[in-house]
């Protein structure tokens, strides 16, 4: 990651997916590595894209800098922007949805996953409620929090 270049980061990404692919018994997706993230600017709020899945193609797209300041992204949060998407994929391939939503059973996969690939002991999510039975990562509570 740290030379900048997309094409080896492509190839270890393609790598990654093909062997997790092998192991869930899915057909493999194809994986594209781009450069700076999409910045979406709105009256109050801003967002960064850091990946996306397009199920008709089986396409994996996470953008590698990030999008004001064109920085190299940290391996973390490139890997769990992959194994994010990958669970997208799951989702159609393996589960069958006819949709994937980000729900909270679906980041404690892409959890599980994230932490199996780095070989890293898995963290407990903690949830916050948020309005509308809706609920987020506590991200500083989670990160204090080891299982």
């Amino acid at each position: 990651m740290e030379s900048g270049q997309t094409a080896p980061l492509r190839r270890a990404s393609a790598g990654f997916l093909n062997i997790a692919s092998e192991f869930y018994q899915v057909n493999n997706c194809d994986v594209r590595v781009l450069a700076a993230r999409p910045l979406r600017v709105r009256e109050h709020w801003t967002t960064e894209l850091y990946g996306d899945y397009d199920p008709e193609r089986m396409l994996i797209r996470v953008w590698m800098r990030t999008a004001v300041r064109k920085e190299i992204t940290s391996f973390g949060t490139f890997l769990s922007t992959l194994c994010h998407e990958l669970c997208h994929h799951l989702d159609y391939t393996k589960f069958g949805f006819p949709d994937s939503w980000h729900t909270r059973g679906f980041y404690e996969r892409a959890a599980v996953l994230y932490h199996h690939a780095r070989g890293t002991p898995p963290k407990k999510l903690v949830w916050a409620p948020v309005s509308g039975q809706r609920w987020r990562i506590d991200w500083p509570k989670t990160n204090r929090h080891t299982s």
